[in-house]
């Protein structure tokens, strides 16, 4: 099958767009990603400063666990489940 130059031109813009949605969409992952740590990093030294400095690892983590165990149960579930 022959293609001519004005369809191929077309066919490469499409998969250009295609392509660069993707690297978007990555990208976008990538910074959320980054701005949840950096909430996360923020909240666990407020919470060292609240608990008194040199709180032991494992109870600051017990403590980001229930936090995030509370807010589960205060969303609720999407249709179809968290797995979609």
């Amino acid at each position: 099958m022959k293609i001519t130059k004005r369809q191929l031109k077309r066919i490469i813009k499409e998969e250009k767009q295609k392509l660069l949605r993707e690297y978007r969409g990555v990208e976008m992952d990538a910074n959320l990603e980054e701005t949840l740590f950096n909430a996360l990093d923020e909240y666990v030294m407020v919470m060292d400063e609240e608990m008194g400095y040199d709180v032991p690892r494992d109870q600051l983590k017990a403590n980001v666990y229930e936090f995030v165990d509370g807010y589960f149960q205060q969303t609720e579930e999407p249709p179809g489940g968290w797995d979609q």
